[in-house]
């Protein structure tokens, strides 16, 4: 399996102006290296998606206090 730095490089052309995203975040259980945890968003959608992301977990945490 290619890491994410041989992938990302072998798809600069493709990638370009491209974010890659981990689909379940690492601090919610989602793996790091695994290619399925992985896709591929606009600079916009990322941002979406981010926003989201940081949305879900600070109600997590608000729900352990």
């Amino acid at each position: 399996m290619a890491h994410y730095s041989d992938a990302r490089r072998q798809r600069r052309d493709q990638l370009k102006g491209m974010e890659i995203f981990e689909i379940t975040p690492i601090i919610l259980g989602g793996s790091p290296t695994d290619p399925t945890n992985k896709t591929v968003l606009s600079r916009r959608q990322h941002i979406e998606a981010c926003r989201y992301w940081n949305k879900k977990i600070q109600e997590l945490r608000r729900q352990k206090t």
